[in-house]
């Protein structure tokens, strides 16, 4: 019920301008916009019909960033502040309360705090999680004591002037308050000593920040002034304060310490701790800028212009940081927040309101966005035609596209391996004849010269691609059924991978096994691929784990990623070895978001999940140009999916048995697939459709020529037919941009105008 009430705080929240506008809107357009993993879509979706189909490519889900609003405030929200796990959330507001905010519900955690001493200006919890630190307009600075039984607090006098900054030394020994009477105090934590009073500044002070050691406290104020104090006695480091061009109001150091970033004018400016210097400026923009943050991990900082909240990804190595606003509050945002672990962030706002908000990025990659398959049909405009290739006489296990385009091998549970002309699909060939059992893989040289195969007779095969002959004895070496072989990069290499839980590296020229080799795996191996330049080489194995070698020594790259996937493990590297996609059957069966995945090679982190296959997936292939992701499943599809999303394009359907083996042709036009069913299939892509197979309905013909005004798309005599959301009003429209959002129809049109009712289905 908690979850449900979370979830329709989102939806109200984020589809605000359609429910206060119009009521059916909540229907209309509101529902189909929601966050389609929300408890509110998943309840109500069902009990609807005639409604839009979304699907947003390349661009974050807006319904999926906000995830509440907090209310209860009767004043601004002047400061907030995580406690050390994330599960509270501190806010100080002109009313003159602090509150804390479960942040699992959303619902306070306690009555208001209350000190009498006007408005507090600031928040910040000990590192302890134990007590927490206010300033207030009458000059006080309260520590409240939260583990007593009856709140307790206690009063540290000094300041003449509002406490307008706090901060707490991470080894929690220290409070540093500034004050508009243009002093920093430093308060003894453990001793409660009189403060130790530093001047330096002439004008108010804003923004207070410890370094990550607590040796170092930084100040910023009106005067344009950032000074930098050695915490142990309150004196000045040696070089002399650095002067910004406006007035600072925010700053916190990065968590390696040799960088602080600050707030000041129109621009986030970082600067090193050592000299004060500033080396880049990571957002210009047109608002002032009242409050920076730091994530964790310091790649990302947030930052309050106006009425918005900005999110900056600072770049790894050398390039430029990219930022994305987050718009929803109605009033100036004075203060703003990561949460602990990165995956949150928090905003406190003029206008009464803290907003929680999911963190791009990381949020929307743990875990991915999902996709309704109910409107999968509906939301892909691609349609695909197909040729049906007939000539093996049992399942077809894999196939492989020569590197011209011009041929495809296949290899059959017939024991034969054939050559066929992909324009014709005539044999070029008689099949090739020679392995003992089913041939479970192929694969063709760089060249096209060659043709590998692999077999249930635990041996593995080259011919001649010409002419079909067997190039020398079988090589031997496996003790179990071969069902993967890969030719490497340069075509020297051949990589084969076997139930004997093993993969073997073989010498092409010579056909002997490299001395290193073989390499264990932690079970039957079902796939093996090299990356892009050769240097690695993985497998997949039925344990769900993905193994990564140095090709040329032999050497473990990482420990095996572990998908969480049996039975079948078939993976891909990205075209520019950045990523593996591995397709799989999920060890709860019924949690199919599992079945397709992508890896991150270098963090080890799976980035996304590709959901919509209601069975196993057999085979993986990216295209050439990283663009697309092909699959083949259990569930008699091949399906089409955006590298870079993760979201669905097209569902292949025609194949009557599970899709074995599934590949791009390079010049990435064609899909081409291998089933149970005995034959294959070529796939023939064509260009995105404006509408789905219904244009003639009158509904869609005036959704499709309806004009978008102030984020209404409005009929001809100004009816309301949609509502598109802000995030969306740039996107919106466009067809083949690698930034879009779709917007289509259901089977049986849309229900708008007058109509609007008949979306509510009256038997459920």
């Amino acid at each position: 019920m908690a979850r449900f009430f979370r979830d329709a705080n989102s939806f109200v929240a984020s589809s605000q301008e359609a429910i206060k506008r119009s009521a059916p809107h909540i229907y209309v357009s509101a529902l189909p916009f929601a966050d389609k993993d929300s408890l509110v879509y998943t309840d109500f979706a069902p009990k609807c019909t005639g409604l839009i189909s979304v699907n947003p490519v390349g661009v974050p889900h807006h319904a999926r960033r906000l995830v509440m609003s907090l209310t209860g405030h009767e004043g601004t929200v002047h400061s907030i502040a995580y406690c050390t796990d994330g599960r509270l959330l501190a806010s100080g507001s002109a009313d003159g309360t602090v509150r804390i905010w479960d942040m699992r519900t959303g619902e306070e955690a306690m009555a208001p705090l209350r000190n009498g001493d006007g408005a507090v200006w600031v928040v910040v919890f000990a590192p302890n999680g134990k007590s927490l630190v206010s300033g207030t307009d009458g000059g006080v600075v309260c520590v409240w004591n939260l583990l007593a039984v009856h709140i307790s607090v206690m009063h540290l006098r000094g300041h003449t002037g509002p406490v307008l900054s706090v901060a707490i030394s991470p080894s929690g020994s220290h409070i540093a308050s500034g004050s508009r009477d243009t002093t920093v105090r430093l308060w003894n934590v453990e001793t409660n000593q009189q403060p130790v009073i530093i001047n330096g500044h002439s004008g108010a002070v804003h923004a207070l920040s410890f370094s990550p050691d607590s040796l170092l406290l930084a100040s910023g104020a009106e005067d344009q002034m950032m000074w930098f104090w050695e915490t142990s006695t309150g004196n000045p480091r040696k070089h002399y304060p650095h002067r910004h061009e406006s007035a600072i109001p925010s700053l916190c150091f990065l968590p390696n310490g040799e960088k602080i970033t600050v707030g000041s004018g129109h621009e986030i400016i970082i600067c090193k701790v050592k000299n004060g210097q500033k080396t880049a400026t990571a957002y210009s923009g047109s608002e002032s800028i009242l409050s920076v943050s730091a994530s964790s991990d310091g790649q990302s900082l947030v930052s309050a212009h106006g009425n918005s909240v900005c999110v900056t990804t600072l770049p790894r190595f050398a390039g430029r940081a990219s930022s994305s606003m987050l718009d929803g509050h109605s009033a100036r945002v004075c203060a703003v927040t990561f949460s602990p672990d990165g995956l949150y962030i928090a905003s406190a706002s003029e206008d009464h309101t803290i907003r929680i908000w999911r963190n791009g990025d990381k949020a929307e990659a743990l875990p991915p966005p999902t996709v309704d398959s109910s409107n999968r049909d509906t939301s892909s405009q691609m349609i695909s035609d197909f040729r049906e290739l007939k000539g093996h006489t049992r399942s077809v296990r894999s196939v492989a596209v020569s590197p011209d385009g011009a041929s495809i091998v296949s290899g059959s549970n017939d024991e034969s391996i054939r050559i066929l002309n992909i324009q014709t699909g005539k044999e070029r060939l008689p099949p090739l004849q020679g392995h003992k059992n089913f041939v479970h893989s192929v694969d063709i040289s760089p060249n096209g010269r060659l043709v590998a195969s692999g077999s249930d007779d635990k041996t593995v095969r080259l011919w001649d691609a010409q002419t079909g002959v067997a190039v020398g004895q079988p090589m031997q070496g496996h003790t179990e059924p071969v069902h993967s072989v890969v030719f490497s990069p340069d075509g020297l290499w051949l990589a084969s991978g076997s139930f004997d839980k093993t993969v073997r590296i073989w010498d092409v020229a010579t056909r002997r096994s490299v001395d290193w080799s073989p390499l264990e795996c932690r079970n039957e191996v079902n796939s093996a691929a090299f990356s892009p330049n050769g240097q690695v080489v993985a497998a997949g194995d039925t344990s769900g784990g993905i193994s990564l070698w140095h090709s040329k020594t032999g050497q473990p790259v990482r420990e095996p990623l572990d998908t969480s996937t049996t039975l079948s493990v078939s993976i891909g590297f990205s075209p520019d070895g950045r990523y593996i996609v591995a397709g799989g059957t999920s060890q709860l069966y019924l949690d199919q978001s599992n079945f397709v995945q992508i890896w991150d090679i270098s963090t080890g982190e799976k980035v996304l999940n590709l959901s919509g296959h209601t069975d196993g997936v057999h085979s993986v292939a990216y295209s050439s140009n990283g663009r697309f992701i092909a699959t083949g499943s259990d569930d008699h599809t091949v399906r089409l999916w955006d590298a870079a999303t993760g979201l669905p394009i097209a569902t292949l359907s025609g194949h009557s048995g599970y899709v074995w083996s599934v590949t791009f042709t390079p010049n990435c036009q064609f899909i081409v697939s291998g089933s149970i069913d005995n034959t294959i299939r070529i796939w023939t892509r064509r260009r995105f459709g404006s509408s789905p197979a219904n244009d003639s309905d009158n509904a869609a013909e005036t959704l499709n020529s309806a004009t978008l005004v102030d984020g209404w798309l409005k009929g001809s005599s100004g009816e309301l037919l949609l509502w598109v959301p802000t995030p969306y009003k740039d996107y919106y429209g466009l067809r083949l941009a690698a930034r879009r959002v779709g917007i289509s129809l259901g089977e049986i049109g849309y229900h708008c105008g007058e109509s609007w009712t008949s979306c509510w289905r009256a038997e459920t």
